[in-house]
C-alpha cells in the first residue's frame, strides 16, 4: 500500500493592497483594536479607507498587527476610485470629468505609468465617483490562470504539468470562501478542519497531499509571484509527487490543493 504524506506551507499574506471600489461619506476619526484572525487588508476593507492611508494614520512601517493592538482608524478622504482592466489615468479622468492634471495631484502616492486592477485612486473632492462598469466575475479563470502559471513553472524546472480537476477545485473553492466567511486565514478551518480532513469529507483520495493558501493579492500573477518566492509554498508547486491541482479563489482569497497518487 502507497504511504501517505502531506505538506503545509506556511500562510501567504499581500501588503500594501486596496479592494474597496467606493467608499462611503466621510467619518470621524475613530479606534479598533486588532482581534486574533484580523489582517490590516481586511481591517482597512471594513473601514472604507486604503491600507496606506491606515498604516500612515498609525506611524506603521509594515502591514504586521497582532491581537490586542490598538489602530487609529482615518476619517475617509473623500470618495475613491477603483481601477478596472484597461483603466489609465487619462482614461478615468476622463470617466470621471476631472483633469489629469488634479486626478494626478490628487494621488501623489500613485505611479500614473502603473496601474494595476483594484488599485485605489482618490477621486478631486468635487466629483462624484461612478460605480465601475460591472466586470465579468473573475473566480473561475483566476483559477485557470494560476493553473497555467504553476504548470509554466513546473516546466521550467523540468517536472510534468499538474492536471487541474472539478472537484478538487471545488473544494479549494469552498475552502476559500469558508476563510472569507468565517474571517481567518489559516490552513486549518472551523468548518471543515484541516485540509486533509476537507479532502477526506469531498471524498478524495490520495497518497500526497499539499496546500497553499493566500490573502489579498490581486491577481494570479501577483500571488503566483508571493508563492514562488516562498520556499514553503514553492516547495508545494514543484513537488514532483504531485500530479493534480485543485484551484480556488473567493474575493481576494487564494487556494491552491495539490494531491498525487
Amino acid at each position: 500500500m502507497k504511504r501517505k504524506a502531506w505538506t503545509l506551507a506556511s500562510s501567504l499574506l499581500a501588503g500594501m493592497l486596496l479592494v474597496t471600489s467606493l467608499a462611503g461619506p466621510a467619518m470621524a476619526s475613530s479606534n479598533y483594536t486588532v482581534r486574533s484572525g484580523d489582517t490590516l487588508w481586511r481591517i482597512a476593507a471594513t473601514n472604507g479607507v486604503s491600507v496606506s492611508n491606515l498604516m500612515q494614520a498609525n506611524n506603521m512601517s509594515s502591514t504586521a498587527i497582532y491581537p490586542g493592538q490598538t489602530l487609529t482608524i482615518p476619517s475617509s478622504q473623500g470618495k475613491t476610485y477603483r481601477v478596472v482592466s484597461g483603466d489609465t489615468m487619462w482614461k478615468i479622468a476622463s470617466k470621471l470629468g476631472v483633469s489629469l492634471n488634479s486626478l494626478t495631484q490628487a494621488n501623489p502616492q500613485v505611479n500614473p505609468n502603473y496601474l494595476y486592477v483594484g488599485q485605489v485612486l482618490n477621486v478631486p473632492s468635487s466629483v462624484t465617483a461612478p460605480q465601475p462598469s460591472p466586470q465579468p466575475a473573475p473566480q473561475l479563470s483566476f483559477a485557470q490562470q494560476v493553473a497555467q502559471l504553476v504548470n509554466a513553472e513546473r516546466a521550467k524546472a523540468g517536472l510534468q504539468p499538474l492536471r487541474m480537476d472539478g472537484p478538487l477545485s471545488a473544494m479549494a473553492t469552498d475552502k476559500a470562501k469558508d476563510m472569507i466567511q468565517n474571517n481567518y486565514f489559516s490552513h486549518t478551518s472551523p468548518t471543515y478542519g484541516s485540509p486533509f480532513d476537507m479532502m477526506k469529507q469531498y471524498g478524495i483520495a490520495y497518497s500526497y497531499a499539499g496546500e497553499n493558501i493566500a490573502e489579498g493579492q490581486q491577481s494570479p500573477q501577483e500571488v503566483m509571484q508571493g508563492w514562488m518566492n516562498s520556499s514553503g509554498h514553492r516547495a508545494n508547486i514543484l513537488n514532483s509527487n504531485y500530479d493534480t491541482i485543485g484551484v480556488g479563489y473567493y474575493q481576494g482569497a487564494w487556494v491552491q490543493e495539490f494531491i498525487g497518487n
